[in-house]
Order: structure tokens, then sequence, then C-alpha cells
């Protein structure tokens, strides 16, 4: 199976979701029950940026060295990114509504823990849906 350097850095963008959802998401979800405090997670945010940024540099680093290819975007690849990043932003909007609609009628989030975990789920499910239906229309196209 070959896969193009457009689909790797894709591929790239859904492995992190996994490893965030692995490394990261427990943390949030342990404290859903509790009041999040900015000041007692600065070094969990510290560890993500960190995580972040020597993953992405990595990944992107070893694609350049090993596929020395130019990505030349045509119209497909255009199509393409617009209908993932449409369907990214739809995403977004339905998970807004719903949390607007869960914080209107539920008085479970007394404490901001367990809003903060379910933001930061969403984010990560939205992102991984992206990548993956950017790179199925990759693949299938």
């Amino acid at each position: 199976m070959n896969f193009s350097k457009k689909e790797l850095s894709i591929f790239i963008e859904i492995v992190f979701s996994v490893l965030f959802a692995i490394f990261f998401l427990p943390y949030f979800y342990d404290n859903r029950f509790e009041t999040y405090d900015l000041n007692a997670s600065v070094s969990k945010l510290i560890e993500i940026i960190v995580f972040s940024i020597i993953y992405f540099s990595l990944a992107y680093t070893l694609l350049e060295i090993f596929i020395k290819k130019k990505v030349i975007n045509d119209e497909r690849d255009i199509l393409i990114d617009l209908k993932s990043y449409k369907m990214g932003y739809i995403l977004y909007e339905i998970s807004l509504f719903s949390f607007i609609g869960i914080i209107i009628s539920s008085q479970m989030y007394q404490n901001n823990g367990g809003l903060i975990f379910l933001i930061v789920l969403w984010l990560v499910l939205v992102s991984f849906i992206k990548s993956v239906y950017q790179l199925y229309l990759y693949r299938t196209s």
C-alpha cells in the first residue's frame, strides 16, 4: 500500500489524536468531578505542550527526511480539504450547541471539571473524525 506524503501527514494527525486520548485524556477524566484549577494544572498543560511540540517536530522531520517529494496541491486536494474542514466545522457547531444545552439543562456540572473533560473529549474526537474522513477522501478519490 503506497501512501502519498499528504496522506502520511494526515496519518500523523490521526496518531496524535489517539496518543493524546491515551496519555492525557485520563487526567481530565479523573478530575471531572472536581473544580478545575488552572494553577494546579500548569504542570500538566506544560507536559501537553512539550509532548505536542516534540511529537510534531519529530514526525514531520522524519516525514521530510524519508519522503523528498514536494507536495503539489491541485483542485482535488483543495476539494478534499474543503470537504473535511466543512465536516469538522459542522461537528464543532453541533458540539457547541450540545454544550450550551447541557449547561442550561443540567446541574450535573456544578464543578467545571466535567465540562472541561467533555470539551477536551469533543476536541479530540472532532479532530480524529476530521482527519479520518480526510484520509478516506484521499484514498477513495
